[in-house]
């Protein structure tokens, strides 16, 4: 199984694995929520295949979807 999500260090919160581009342009690996990743070192981030439970990740998935059923709804 693939890692597709990650923790930073011996963290309890998983993540969505994404990327961020660092003020080089190159490509980094970070949460895809983009969550605390100005001036920190990403090689403090570790692959997981954990399920993700960032709240922050959760709740923009949340409101992704209300519309969609709202739409789907009123069609």
């Amino acid at each position: 199984m693939e890692a597709s999500a990650l923790r930073v260090e011996n963290s309890r919160i998983i993540h969505l694995a994404g990327t961020s581009v660092e003020r080089y342009d190159v490509e980094l690996p970070a949460p895809a929520c983009h969550t605390a990743i100005a001036g920190w070192d990403p090689r403090r981030l570790r692959a997981s295949t954990a399920p993700v439970n960032c709240r922050r990740r959760l709740r923009l998935i949340e409101r992704r979807q209300i519309p969609a059923i709202l739409q789907d709804a009123i069609l």
